[in-house]
């Protein structure tokens, strides 16, 4: 199935509710299932009323390969960079001119090299650049920053603040505005103090036939922002591949050994 991400997750959980139906046999108790748009760029589990939902904790099926369990995930922030040129003619620019590209890839320069996404990876974190659009009069340089680590992440940003004081001494203040405006942070802290959700996954999925993969998550899940509202929420695989690329996809196999953990979730709860 095309879509992995994650409508694999939907087909999931939809999927053990109607065979939890379809066999009263299966003892279990209340159940609540909920959908939030947007989970992509971070703003659905804003608005998703953990009040109401009324639960003391929940599991997201958006996670990788079959048998992933994951409890930890990045600490997230945007970075805006605006930087302000000076534009004359060219023909008499000596002492004059401020090429605001040109003071971009200056302060892109400063940032290490190898503190980037395709030169880290397990507990890594990094500065991602994901954008830069511009023309001489202003540049707009934007990044995002992670780490699994609070302490080096509060560090990556101050660092993008004495980077841009490095701009502004050189070109003059007001040169570089920076916007930093976090996002989300690492859930395992709010995962840590009830454990046994942790455990009643992991042996669902060894029930299921399942070999758990307990590893953190690079990247963000729904899941690390319900935590943080007041409901605790680790992330349990939903078995795509090759995620946001034109090749990903999920097995149907996979599917159904995530529809099975769902299920014996339900079940070992009820125990």
């Amino acid at each position: 199935m095309l879509g992995a991400d994650d409508k694999a997750g939907i087909a999931e959980i939809i999927s053990a509710m109607v065979y939890l139906k379809e066999h009263p046999e299966i003892k279990h108790g209340k159940i609540r299932v909920g959908f939030n748009p947007d989970e992509e760029i971070g703003l659905g589990a804003h608005k998703f009323d953990v009040e109401r939902f009324g639960c003391e904790w929940a599991y997201t099926m958006d996670g990788g390969e079959v048998g992933e369990l994951e409890f930890e995930n990045f600490n997230a922030a945007s970075a805006k960079v605006i930087i302000k040129g000076r534009n004359v003619h060219p023909g008499y620019a000596k002492d004059k001119m401020i090429n605001s590209l040109r003071v971009a890839n200056e302060f892109v320069s400063l940032l290490p090299t190898d503190e980037v996404p395709e030169c880290t990876d397990g507990y890594q974190g990094f500065y991602h650049l994901i954008g830069m659009t511009g023309e001489v009069e202003q540049t707009t340089i934007s990044y995002i920053i992670r780490d699994h680590d609070r302490a080096k992440f509060e560090a990556c940003k101050e660092n993008m603040k004495k980077w841009a004081e490095i701009i502004n001494k050189k070109y003059g203040e007001g040169t570089v505005t920076l916007e930093l405006k976090d996002q989300y942070y690492n859930m395992r802290e709010k995962i840590e103090p009830v454990m046994h959700i942790i455990d009643i996954a992991f042996k669902a999925m060894e029930e299921a036939g399942v070999t758990p993969k307990v590893k953190a998550i690079r990247g963000g899940t729904d899941g690390a922002q319900l935590s943080f509202k007041g409901l605790p929420c680790p992330n349990i695989f939903a078995g795509g591949l090759n995620f946001h690329g034109r090749y990903e996809f999920v097995p149907i196999q996979s599917i159904e050994k995530a529809m099975k953990v769902v299920v014996k979730i339900a079940e070992l709860v009820a125990r």
